[in-house]
């Protein structure tokens, strides 16, 4: 969990080891659409902070459905980042 803005929180799943960052920020689910509004939803704060969807009993992840088309674009909102990154296709999302 990190904080944006003073005001909204951003859930992050860590992918990998300590130290070597790798995450995937969760930006939407069903009908929410947006991290922070996904958050607010779910009453997700600093308090799950280093929380290990594994082991804790407050947040975790559960087996779905597998989506019949998965879809790539772009990420949004990062164009300070210059080239390559703002054309990688590292947004990953189900179609409506």
């Amino acid at each position: 969990m990190y904080l944006i803005y003073g005001m909204y929180w951003m859930m992050n799943i860590v992918t990998s080891v300590e130290n070597d960052p790798q995450a995937v920020l969760i930006r939407g689910l069903n009908t929410v659409s947006g991290p922070g509004r996904l958050t607010r939803e779910l009453g997700l704060d600093r308090s799950y902070n280093g929380e290990s969807l594994v082991e804790s009993p407050g947040i975790w992840l559960e087996k779905g459905e597998k989506p019949d088309k998965l879809l790539t674009s772009p990420r949004i909102g990062i164009n300070y980042a210059g080239e390559p990154w703002i054309s990688k296709p590292w947004r990953f999302y189900v179609p409506d």
